[in-house]
């Protein structure tokens, strides 16, 4: 028969039953008249030749059976019906299906929204060609790098086919087209040949190229933009868009629909050309390399380490420039590089917690399988073979495990904006989209798939395998009970194993959380609201940008709702560091030591809005302009450093750079204040009075303590702000609370995330005692009722259930805690202020599990104390 005859007789027997059936008929009956005639030629009555032949070649059913069974659709067929048996089955036992169900989707859902973002953040490629050459070049540690450097790496290396270069971050401004507000967009500054070297194509129009900056400004708008904005009208191409107060673009082209940019997590709106740069220090870019054919990552690394050597020395810098080179096929990696260590930390825990499920799952089975026995013995006894009941069986837990998974994966994506909320709190508004792709399906799959064969195939053997003669002399229970409850007991004391292990994660977490809390920060963070404030490249030339922020600093000062302002070059915590090395005049340092400090320009009313303490000296004065002796005011960490035990007030030092001519005075004293991180140690910070900047004061941070909500006051400000001059431009606003607590979004991530998650395995701890409590009680409730009968005493009896539970749960504690002892040292860079292998931690989480074990079992053993003698001897 060949094969598309095969498929159309097979559907034509599962579509068209009865048909297919009376033809089967027909066709059995005619032969069997036919051999009825024979055997009645051969002088047999009519009678005799029927039954002849009927135990020649068996029933017309059995006929029947044997042809079906020859075809594919008689498996389709048997399949149907063990679905439908298996959910009439737990149709029956709903408390049953509903825990193994919720259970289930419990941990699928944690899982899959945990890998979800694994999956956008590590493994997910750009949309663009040949996203595996693709290469980010960055200084040391993952820092920015200037324009001349870009300039430098694209003109003169010999491993890279193409060099990009785009701004750090996005800049938010308001959109306005033909009079039309349309809202806030994300603008990205990028270099002439950004999307050439992406080789991505626009859906319409043209890309950027060096010249749009001289000529047109011209800028490419996103496809979700166009279609949001404009309506997907063709028409827009060629016409200006004014981005912020005053600058104006023309939309040259519109770029294709699944691309958003380089940067995982925050998608733009608008790319414009990048405003070329001549200071080699000015760090404010990332790049972007793609490698030459044949070249490696190793061989694109070296070449462009010389290449950094040979600049540093062009550009006299004290030291060579240190380069690295990363992969960016799956965007950039500044985010990647903050929460790779904590996202692959919350898969292991949200493994760990899915590992419990599935040992909650398989606790379930067997008690349900136990059960069972004599309705599976029953139909053993009757003919029915051990694989099809098996398949029966299997098929019950794949439901289980489908329904389960459809119902993780509905829960996947509110999950999975519940984590992204958590990383919002970092680095501005992160936008990671939840998809289902291949990656996310084959990964629920499998664990599906896992939870069946693991922990469904185990009880489907043993209860198909039931010895039918101990069976039906009733002696199942003494057979099988003791059996199935060692079963029971060694899951239950893994499943307070692993609890024990993400309760004690959770705890540390926790605590760590707790202890940064209580850094002190040096300053004062709350109600200070930071603006911050650039200047117009259309401004004229001569124009005195420091002078004019200091006008504005004064009208912000006389604005109802401020307390005090004050400005500066970088607001801590924002993560930008200007540093330069320092000598002192007779106070030798040895060589190679780290001599570098952090330079801050600052208003001088910065230390009293900041609450910054000034513990000697003075603060910097109207009189310390450009006119004045350089003066400067430091901070204990390089006071202690340069100057030892001394007084640093009076001193002078030595700048290394030809900015600093001659050397500067230290006339304060200030106190130590976090710079960077609440992590990191107070660093060496040297103030330097506004007037006295050395360089261009092309922007300013205004922090302005407020008497109210800080955030309500933005509008306001910047209204102030413009009416001072037309040429500022408003480059965003937040908190010093918000940079201040963004440092620590990873540790409070951990902390909430791994809390839930311990909760959650507290649970199922406390659900799967109660359960195999009660089971014990089902199982032992004739043993009850004798013990009572002969006088057992109540709390005796109870004593006796409490003991038989609270034992699970310290040997599964003693496990838990050899488990802690050997893993904890994993997540010790991750943990601030506390022991990876903190006493407290390894005391409480114990004692925490005890008195879950205990609550979870004293209601069912309580219950089992008032069975009645009677009662429990007569169902015995």
């Amino acid at each position: 028969m060949s094969l598309l005859r095969n498929i159309t007789s097979g559907l034509r027997s599962l579509f068209r039953k009865e048909q297919v059936d009376r033809e089967l008929n027909e066709e059995l009956g005619a032969y069997l008249e036919m051999e009825v005639a024979e055997k009645m030629k051969q002088g047999m009555s009519r009678k005799d030749a029927l039954r002849a032949v009927r135990l020649e070649h068996g029933g017309l059913e059995l006929a029947k059976e044997v042809v079906r069974s020859a075809g594919w659709e008689s498996f389709v067929e048997t399949c149907w019906q063990d679905l439908r048996f298996a959910a009439r089955t737990l149709r029956k036992s709903p408390g049953f299906t509903a825990v193994a169900v919720l259970t289930l989707a419990l941990g699928i859902g944690a899982n899959t929204a945990v890998f979800s973002l694994v999956d956008t953040i590590l493994l997910r490629m750009l949309p663009v060609r040949d996203p595996e050459q693709l290469v980010e070049l960055t200084h040391t540690g993952g820092g920015t790098l200037s324009y001349p450097f870009f300039e430098s790496v694209r003109d003169r290396n010999g491993v890279f086919s193409g060099v990009l270069l785009l701004s750090a971050g996005r800049l938010a401004a308001g959109a306005h087209f033909d009079g039309a507000d349309l809202g806030v967009v994300h603008v990205s500054q990028v270099s002439g040949n950004y999307f050439e070297v992406l080789g991505v194509s626009p859906v319409i129009g043209r890309v950027l190229t060096a010249e749009d900056r001289d000529t047109s400004n011209g800028a490419v708008i996103s496809y979700g933009f166009w279609q949001r904005a404009f309506g997907a009208d063709p028409s827009v191409l060629g016409k200006t868009l004014q981005l912020g107060p005053d600058y104006v673009c023309t939309i040259m082209g519109v770029g294709p629909p699944n691309f958003t940019g380089v940067a995982t997590g925050q998608p733009m709106d608008v790319w414009v050309p990048a405003t070329p740069s001549t200071n080699p220090v000015a760090f404010m870019f990332r790049l972007i390399a793609r490698r030459k054919p044949g070249i490696s990552q190793a061989q694109a690394l070296a070449n462009v380490q010389v290449l950094a050597r040979q600049l540093s020395l062009e550009w006299k810098f004290e030291g060579p420039l240190g380069v690295e080179l990363t992969a960016a096929g799956s965007g950039l990696t500044q985010l990647r590089r903050r929460y790779t260590r904590p996202l692959l930390v919350l898969m292991l825990i949200s493994a760990l917690l899915f590992l419990m499920v599935a040992l909650n799952i398989g606790n379930l089975l067997l008690a349900r399988a136990s059960a069972r026995q004599q309705e599976v013995g029953v139909r053993l006894s009757l003919g029915a073979s051990r694989s099809r009941l098996l398949r029966q069986l299997l098929t019950e837990s794949f439901m289980l495990a489908g329904a389960g998974s459809a119902l993780g994966l509905l829960l996947g994506p509110a999950a999975s904006g519940f984590l992204v909320r958590f990383l919002s709190l970092s680095m501005g508004a992160y936008q990671l989209p939840f998809s289902l792709n291949g990656r996310m399906l084959s990964f629920t799959v499998f664990m599906s798939t896992a939870v069946v064969l693991l922990f469904g195939m185990a009880p489907a053997l043993a209860i198909t395998r039931a010895d039918l003669t101990t069976m039906f002399a009733g002696s199942y229970r003494s057979a099988h009970g003791p059996q199935s409850a060692r079963r029971g007991k060694l899951l239950m004391t893994a499943q307070v194993g692993i609890s024990c292990v993400l309760l004690a994660g959770a705890v540390l977490f926790a605590r760590s959380l707790q202890a940064l809390a209580r850094v002190d920060t040096g300053f004062n963070p709350q109600n200070v609201l930071l603006v911050h404030l650039g200047v117009s490249p259309t401004a004229p030339k001569s124009a005195d940008h420091v002078r004019l922020f200091g006008r504005v600093l004064q009208r912000f000062a006389t604005t109802p709702g401020v307390a005090s302002v004050a400005m500066s070059s970088e607001s801590l915590f924002s993560g930008n560091t200007w540093t330069e090395s320092v000598n002192v005049p007779g106070i030798p340092v040895q060589r190679g030591t780290d001599r570098e400090c952090i330079f801050l320009v600052v208003s001088r009313s910065f230390f009293r809005t900041m609450g910054i303490r000034i513990m000697h000296g003075r603060d910097f004065a109207a009189q310390d302009d450009e006119k004045a002796p350089k003066v400067a005011i430091v901070n204990e960490a390089m006071a202690h450093f340069y100057f030892a035990t001394t007084d640093p007030v009076g001193r002078t030092f030595q700048v290394e750079s030809s900015d600093f001519p001659v050397p500067l005075v230290v006339v304060g004293l200030v106190r130590n204040t976090k710079y960077r991180s609440l992590k990191e140690a107070s660093p060496r910070i040297i103030y330097l009075p506004a007037l006295q900047t050395p360089g261009p004061f092309e922007g300013a941070n205004f922090e302005i303590r407020t008497t109210g909500d800080p955030q309500r006051m933005a509008d306001l400000l910047w209204d102030v702000a413009r009416a001072e001059s037309p040429y500022l431009r408003f480059e965003g606003f937040g908190t010093q609370e918000q940079l201040v607590d963004a440092t620590i979004a990873q540790d409070r991530m951990l902390a909430e995330l791994s809390g839930f998650i311990g909760l959650s395995a507290a649970i199922l701890v406390c659900l799967g005692l109660y359960g195999l409590t009660a089971h014990q009680v089902s199982r032992r409730t004739g043993e009850i009722g004798v013990r009572m009968a002969l006088g057992a005493q109540r709390h005796k009896v109870l004593s006796m259930l409490l003991k038989s539970s609270l034992v699970l749960v310290v040997a599964g504690s003693a496990a838990g805690i050899g488990a802690i002892l050997l893993s904890m040292r994993l997540v010790a860079s991750l943990l601030f202020g506390v022991q990876p292998l903190d006493a407290v931690t390894l005391l409480a989480t114990p004692l925490i599990l005890v008195a879950i074990g205990a609550a979870a079992t004293y209601l069912p053993a309580r219950r089992a104390t008032k069975i009645d003698p009677m009662v429990a001897l007569r169902y015995e």
